[in-house]
């Protein structure tokens, strides 16, 4: 049987640190090879999140399926949940592939094609969507309490501030993070709020025109020009409150 194989881990931070990838494919590639399909294909999505369908090789696979007649009778993943988060979803793509004469196929979730093994496939989707609901309520929750202590959650910081380990270990022996005023950027942030409050002369000024003042300034957001949407950014960003 002619297949192909899709691996994918959900974010960008996985795929620098972890190994997940190189060990799906290593499996899928063993697995096709002891059961003497021929690998025709393979997709990898670095840093796509599977409870949703906009992943562009995901899409570009789909659409491969598609063709007539399709290139691959079967798509082989590690897990059925490397294929999607979403039961609705693995639903309408399966039967979709169906229709093409393209299977899915779990290496560590086997199923028939009777109707126990549908049931089946079913079930592990639903408990899939369950876990990775619950992995994100999970982390919304330890989000929100790291912030409430004072650190920080994301990675680049926002205009005006630097990022500085805190000297608190985190999760997995990483340093906690904080953020404090950048000393050079912040000036140019003070001078935003003060144009869009008071202006050149009195009147407030709007984001437009602010960004053309500092543009034609000569001063830059890190280097880039100023554009409508970064001064929006600063303008709105609950950050500059001290949230």
């Amino acid at each position: 049987m002619d297949v192909v194989i899709y691996a994918r881990v959900s974010t960008g931070k996985q795929v620098e640190n972890d190994l997940s990838i190189p060990d799906q494919m290593r499996q899928l590639r063993e697995w096709c090879k002891a059961h003497s399909h021929r690998l025709v294909s393979e997709y990898v999505e670095a840093g796509a999140t599977a409870t949703d369908d906009r992943r562009p090789v995901f899409q570009q696979m789909i659409g491969d399926a598609s063709l007539s007649p399709p290139p691959f009778e079967a798509i082989v993943v590690h897990s059925l949940s490397r294929f999607f988060r979403d039961a609705l979803e693995f639903g309408l793509y399966e039967r979709k592939l169906k229709k093409s004469g393209v299977k899915v196929i779990s290496i560590t979730q086997q199923t028939g094609d009777d109707p126990s093994g549908e049931m089946a496939r079913k079930l592990f989707s639903l408990f899939d969507e369950y876990q990775s609901k619950e992995n994100a309520k999970h982390t919304l929750r330890a989000m929100k309490e790291n912030a409430r202590q004072g650190y920080w959650n994301g990675s680049t910081a926002p205009f005006g501030y630097r990022v500085t380990n805190a000297g608190t270990a985190g999760s997995r022996g990483r340093q906690k993070r904080r953020l404090e005023v950048h000393p050079v950027e912040a000036e140019t942030v003070r001078k935003i709020y003060d144009l869009y409050l008071h202006g050149l002369n009195g009147r407030s000024m709007g984001m437009k025109n602010i960004t053309v003042h500092l543009n034609n300034q000569g001063i830059t957001m890190r280097g880039k020009p100023w554009r409508i949407q970064k001064m929006d950014d600063v303008l709105s960003d609950r950050v500059y409150m001290g949230e």
